[in-house]
């Protein structure tokens, strides 16, 4: 989700009430410019008629103090909430780090049933890395995933009300952080797959040229058998000889036939 849409979120809202100082206040104005329609004030401990169901209850947590809103610091506000009240947390933390548990104990705590945990986009802008809306409610609403936009109707049947709200946060703050997970997951495996195809590529190549050096060997070998049987041949021996008496004349008169006879006899000695 864009961090322009977050207003979307405010459903039925005419209020936006912030918790946190003036930092914090300046940050979620740049996150959160209101539209007309909406009313944009500071949460008053003091006023208890400040928030009732046509408010949305807004905070920006993370780990920055000068920035952010710690979860602890939320809890009363959560529990001034009136019943179906909703809140939209900010969270400034990345999602693969989130410690979800800090923010669902509060939540928990004020009766609160966290009803979507919703990634944002370019979070390295402004620092929230996911949004979540909660409500105050008495029964427990039906859970939904991320990109599903229909109505959520906060009834439901079933008991045991506090037990149910931390298992269906813990449900979507584990979505949440699984999510980018999985994605990473999909993207190492297809990585491996691509470097798994260049390895038998790899493999390939070098069964090819093993076989080529091999025939380079054998080609070598034979080159060199060739070259010792012409050298041991008569032929190269005379005309060995004769190049030699060639390159010394004056010499040539007793060298060349020495070195014939020579050749003679060790041809005689070879056919023996």
């Amino acid at each position: 989700m864009l961090i322009k849409e977050l207003p979307a979120l405010a459903g039925d809202a005419t209020t936006f009430v912030w918790v946190g100082g003036d930092t914090a206040a300046n940050v979620l104005q740049a996150l959160l410019p209101a539209p007309e329609a909406l009313q944009r004030l500071p949460y008053d401990p003091d006023d208890t008629g400040a928030l009732d169901e046509k408010t949305l209850l807004v905070a920006f947590s993370g780990p920055d103090p000068e920035t952010h809103v710690a979860p602890e610091a939320l809890a009363a506000a959560l529990r001034r909430l009136p019943l179906n009240g909703r809140v939209l947390v900010l969270l400034g933390w990345p999602v693969e780090e989130l410690p979800y548990h800090v923010m669902l104990g509060p939540l928990v705590d004020a009766g609160c049933q966290v009803l979507q945990a919703v990634p944002l986009d370019k979070a390295n802008r402004h620092g929230a890395h996911c949004a979540v809306v909660a409500a105050r409610v008495s029964r427990l609403a039906p859970l939904r995933t991320y990109l599903d936009d229909t109505p959520i109707a906060l009834t439901g049947d079933e008991p045991d009300l506090r037990t149910l709200l931390r298992l269906a946060g813990e449900y979507t703050f584990g979505d949440l952080v699984s999510r980018p997970l999985r994605r990473r997951l999909a993207e190492l495996q297809d990585r491996l797959g691509t470097q798994q195809q260049r390895v038998r590529q790899l493999e390939k190549d070098v069964k090819a040229r093993d076989a080529e050096l091999t025939k380079a060997q054998q080609r070598l070998t034979s080159a060199r058998e060739s070259l010792e049987r012409l050298q041991s041949s008569t032929t190269f021996q005379v005309g060995s000889t004769m190049v030699q008496g060639a390159r010394r004349p004056g010499r040539a008169i007793v060298t060349v036939p020495a070195g014939l006879v020579r050749v003679w006899r060790n041809r005689g000695a070879d056919r023996r």
